[in-house]
């Protein structure tokens, strides 16, 4: 079995959106980086960025692709309608930033590691399969089937709800909720390059919204408790809301999903995936090597982040009160 060894200052598994723009940002300051990912996975869903997301998305350089009509698509607000007919807005108009967009996410995610590559990240096409005694990651090239090993000073967890490396350092995956997400409906409707809407309708347990993207795309997800059963849909995935139990330490960092999870209907997944990566960068470059107070502080920073969209959740969709084992898990909080 043929095995090559690599050494690299920073190592970034996931070429996500948190994956590729902590990797680009630390490139664009020097750093060498290398970005791991399988490549074979293509995010196709439809995803809000509400408007108090767009100053992470200025400071992180990427307000160009909102102004490409092939990724982004504006979108007024929110109009909810509840189990019992009523229905509220939430116009993005009262906003400093008046306007939230739909994302293309599957060419969002493209052009956010093209940019990385540009930036200097060493792209290679890899699939975490371990981590060895010594810490060093152990991948799989997909085509030709060699073992590579990387060892780097910092690894960064951008492997999504898997956190798979976070896990292998020690750390667990708190889960508040277990929600699965079904894409109902997947369409071409009208071409208008218009303003849209985020439709949100709940019933009991469940809830659905429907969304329109860039090129009149629409979709409709229905989110519901991974206990009961639904009929044929076109996907599912992961919806829980979760949270790493400590997302960062010795040697490594969490960002995006790896690090905290939200449920769609909160519309924090992207925003968190790059307000994340821009926070791991500071500490990362804040000093050479992660110390644990670094590491704590960061974490501290993701658990508070998490219970206050949370808490914000529950108070405006009244969805469901605390597990106590949830804060039990987090007895500094």
């Amino acid at each position: 079995m043929k095995l090559e060894t690599l050494r690299t200052p920073c190592l970034v598994v996931g070429a996500g959106p948190a994956g590729a723009t902590v990797a680009r940002l630390l490139a664009l300051k020097g750093r060498e980086v290398i970005l791991a990912d399988p490549g074979a996975a293509t995010a196709t869903r439809l995803e809000l960025l509400a408007p108090a997301s767009l100053a992470t998305v200025a400071a992180v350089g990427l307000e160009p692709l909102l102004n490409d009509p092939a990724v982004a698509r504006r979108c007024c607000g929110i109009r909810r309608t509840r189990g019992s007919g009523e229905t509220d807005y939430v116009d993005f108009l009262r906003h400093p930033y008046r306007l939230g967009y739909v994302v293309d996410r599957a060419r969002f995610d493209g052009r956010l590691r093209a940019a990385a590559i540009d930036a200097g990240v060493t792209f290679r096409r890899l699939r975490a399969t371990g981590v060895a005694p010594d810490g060093g990651i152990i991948f799989r090239e997909s085509v030709s089937g060699v073992t590579t090993l990387i060892r780097a000073d910092v690894v960064v967890d951008a492997t999504g709800r898997a956190a798979a490396i976070g896990r292998r350092r020690g750390a667990r995956v708190i889960a508040r909720d277990r929600r699965v997400a079904e894409l109902v409906e997947n369409i071409d409707s009208s071409p208008n390059a218009g303003a849209s809407w985020l439709d949100y309708r709940s019933d009991g347990s469940s809830w659905s919204y429907r969304i329109h993207g860039p090129g009149g795309r629409a979709q409709t997800w229905r989110i519901r408790p991974s206990r009961t059963r639904a009929g044929t849909v076109l996907r599912t995935v992961d919806a829980s809301a979760s949270l790493l139990s400590e997302a960062a330490g010795e040697g490594w960092i969490a960002v995006g999903d790896a690090a905290i999870a939200f449920d769609p209907i909160a519309s924090q997944g992207l925003f968190n995936a790059l307000s994340s990566a821009l926070v791991a960068t500071g500490t990362l470059l804040s000093a050479d090597q992660l110390s644990p107070t670094a590491a704590k502080s960061y974490s501290d920073a993701a658990t508070a982040t998490f219970l206050l969209s949370e808490a914000g959740r529950d108070k405006v969709y009244g969805n469901r009160a605390w597990p106590g084992r949830f804060l039990q898990n987090r007895p500094d909080f």
